[in-house]
């Protein structure tokens, strides 16, 4: 990856392999509101509330080592070092970890402690400790994605940990719904049966990218690896909890009732977020592998490209939600849609995540600049400030007050992560976003506007729709960005 052609034939075909992996993302969120329809607000609230818990407390028992991968085995061919090294040392450490944390959950599950939380104390003894029992596997997920991604295959990480394992829990579920089996068990049952099947998976893939590779071995987690992926693994980790902080206050505050209501709005609007954050994978080693002469010619239309098709992506999803909330709404049911404007809920999320769309992709550069503390200390100040604005604005505004601090939070790291970029020297954006910037403007005005000023029939709404996608194909064909080469400059 020495010029700027190649960062762009690799940049095209990420963006493929992300744009299919999009489409396939969707079922997971349809299933996951089905389960909501199915199983009902209470369960589902408890569901998503305890999953992300899960998810979070994997994240804790990888350490880092995940991310640290990414860069330690394309440094293994340079160094000579066999091929493998670090994946089953990486693995051994994550795997005692999980272990730990989750005897630690089953022991306090047998003493029945969940009755401390409000919301928790619904769930029963063997309801949490199968809950528990998934975080060794899925922190076996993410230690295996993060191996294939430092092998240069996203493709793995994409269509099996956030396709095939988020799709196969729900369906897995309500099969076991349908025989009879225990609601409140069938919900985490599925979710650990998915990811077993992921791993099986994965064992077939690694093997095939590493032929070499020995399952069992004595070695410890090399030091070089561990002393990069420990800063990581922290910032990460206080990544994961400000991203699920909403959900958990909400559960808090509100109860299980309204956090399934916010889940269904925070599942649909995610399709906004899930595509930024596909991109850091992808533009963070390219930064990474670039000298300082190439930073100074080509970070910017690197970054312009990652950006415009990012935003690009967000606007046609956005300009969805926003014509039809309540028909989005009406998937999870009628019950959904009665104590909460979905309206206001959903706009507040797709904003934010649109904001975020656009300048928050200089967290990729940040990081791929080797500037970690910094990130690490952004995210503890930021998850500060959403506990707290949580804390103020729920009680006030419900679950829109959860949405408002979510949207809050990511427009102060955006405003923070670009200062610092303008500060270390670096302004990544070319003039042409500014057209992006426009479609932002207008798809917030159309959001007012149909909420307030004018009532559109579902017809006109449609045709509206299909001249807006035509409008962002020409958008994407005017910018050049199916082009196969970058050109130079600031346009």
């Amino acid at each position: 990856m020495d010029s700027i052609q190649a960062d762009k034939k690799y940049l095209q075909k990420s963006t493929l392999i992300t744009l299919i992996g999009t489409g396939l993302k969707v079922i997971a969120p349809v299933l996951t509101i089905v389960i909501a329809r199915v199983f009902g607000k209470e369960i589902f609230g408890i569901y998503v509330s305890t999953q992300l818990l899960v998810l979070t407390l994997a994240r804790v028992s990888v350490i880092g080592l995940d991310k640290g991968l990414l860069r330690h085995l394309p440094q293994n061919k340079v160094c000579g070092r066999p091929a493998h090294e670090g994946i089953i040392e990486s693995l051994k450490v994550a795997c005692i970890i999980a272990l730990v944390i989750s005897s630690v959950i089953w022991v306090g599950a047998y003493f029945g402690l969940q009755s401390i939380s409000t919301g928790l104390a619904m769930l029963s003894s063997a309801e949490i400790s199968l809950y528990a029992l998934s975080i060794i596997p899925f922190t076996i997920l993410l230690l295996f994605a993060g191996a294939s991604d430092g092998n240069r295959h996203p493709q793995y990480k994409i269509f099996i940990n956030e396709f095939v394992v988020m799709t196969l829990a729900p369906i897995i579920a309500l099969c076991l719904h349908y025989t009879g089996f225990d609601d409140k068990l069938a919900l985490p049952v599925g979710f650990f049966v998915s990811n077993m099947l992921g791993i099986f998976v994965y064992i077939f893939l690694i093997n095939k990218q590493f032929p070499q590779i020995e399952w069992i071995t004595s070695k410890w987690v090399p030091k070089e690896l561990l002393d990069f992926s420990i800063p990581i693994g922290f910032t990460e980790i206080i990544a994961s909890f400000l991203l699920r902080v909403d959900m958990w206050m909400v559960l808090a505050l509100l109860g299980p009732e309204a956090v399934g209501i916010y889940a269904v709005m925070v599942t649909v609007s995610n399709g906004l977020k899930t595509i930024r954050s596909s991109y850091d994978p992808i533009l963070q080693p390219v930064v990474a592998g670039m000298s300082r002469e190439r930073l100074k010619t080509d970070l910017k239309p690197v970054f312009s490209y990652c950006v415009s098709m990012v935003t690009i992506i967000q606007l046609a999803i956005g300009f969805f939600i926003v014509l039809f909330p309540e028909q989005t709404m009406m998937i999870a049911g009628k019950s959904f849609i009665t104590k909460e404007n979905p309206v206001a809920v959903f706009g507040i999320l797709i904003i934010g995540n649109l904001i975020n769309g656009f300048f928050g992709l200089s967290g990729a550069v940040v990081t791929g600049l080797g500037k970690s503390k910094f990130m690490l200390m952004m995210n503890i100040v930021s998850l500060v400030f959403a506990v707290t604005m949580n804390r103020i604005c729920i009680p006030i505004f419900g679950i829109a007050g959860a949405a408002l601090s979510c949207m809050s939070y990511q427009v102060l790291q955006c405003v923070w992560m670009n200062a610092y970029l303008r500060k270390m020297g670096y302004w990544p954006y070319r003039k042409s976003l500014i057209i992006q910037g426009i479609w932002i403007v207008s798809l917030v005005t159309i959001y007012i506007a149909v909420n307030t000023v004018i009532s559109p029939t579902l017809v006109s709404k449609g045709v509206f729709y299909g001249i807006v996608i035509l409008l962002l194909l020409l958008t994407f064909w005017k910018q050049g960005l199916a082009k196969k080469n970058f050109s130079s400059g600031n346009s």
